[in-house]
C-alpha cells in the first residue's frame, strides 16, 4: 500500500494518508447514512427521513465526483487539468443546485434534516482524521512496563507507528 506523507517531518510523521482513505470515507459514509436513514424511518416522520436521505445521497455523490475528478486530473496532462476542473466543478454544482431546487419545490422537505445529511461526508472525514491523529498521539506517548517470565522487569517506551 502506497503512503503519502502530509507533514514535512520525515523523522516523526504524525499524520499519514494512504490511497484507500477516500474509499474508506465513502464506505463509512454510506454505512452511516443507511443507519441514520433506517433509524429516522423508525422514529420520525416519512418526510424527515426522505430529507435526510436526499442530503446523504447528494453528499456522497459530491464526494465521489470530487475524488473521481482528482484521480482523472492526476492521470492526465497538466495543461488539461484547469479546464477539466472548471468543467467538472461547474457541472457538479449546477446538478447539485438543480437537485436541491427540485427537492425543495416538489417535496415538503425539512431543511435541517437535509443539511445534516449534506454534512455526513464532512463529519466522517473529520472524525477519521481526528481518530488517526489521536491514535498516532497515543502510540507515541504510551509507556509500557513489562514483567518477564524470570521476574526481569523491562520499561519500554513505544514511539511512532
Amino acid at each position: 500500500m502506497k503512503r503519502t506523507m502530509i507533514t514535512g517531518d520525515k523523522e516523526n510523521p504524525s499524520f499519514i494518508i494512504d490511497e484507500g482513505f477516500p474509499d474508506r470515507v465513502i464506505k463509512t459514509s454510506f454505512i452511516l447514512s443507511v443507519v441514520l436513514i433506517v433509524c429516522s424511518f423508525s422514529f420520525t416522520s416519512f418526510m424527515l427521513s426522505v430529507s435526510l436521505a436526499i442530503g446523504c445521497f447528494i453528499s456522497i455523490v459530491l464526494f465521489k465526483t470530487t475524488w473521481w475528478a482528482i484521480q482523472y486530473a492526476v492521470q492526465h496532462k497538466k495543461s488539461q487539468i484547469k479546464g477539466f476542473f472548471l468543467k467538472v466543478s461547474f457541472l457538479k454544482y449546477f446538478v447539485l443546485g438543480a437537485m436541491l431546487l427540485s427537492a425543495c419545490l416538489f417535496l415538503d422537505v425539512n431543511i435541517f434534516a437535509m443539511a445534516s445529511g449534506l454534512g455526513i461526508v464532512v463529519a466522517v472525514v473529520i472524525l477519521k482524521i481526528v481518530g488517526r491523529l489521536l491514535v498516532n498521539y497515543m502510540n507515541k506517548s504510551i509507556k509500557v512496563s513489562y514483567k518477564g517470565i524470570n521476574g526481569v522487569s523491562i520499561n519500554a517506551s513505544k514511539k511512532g507507528v
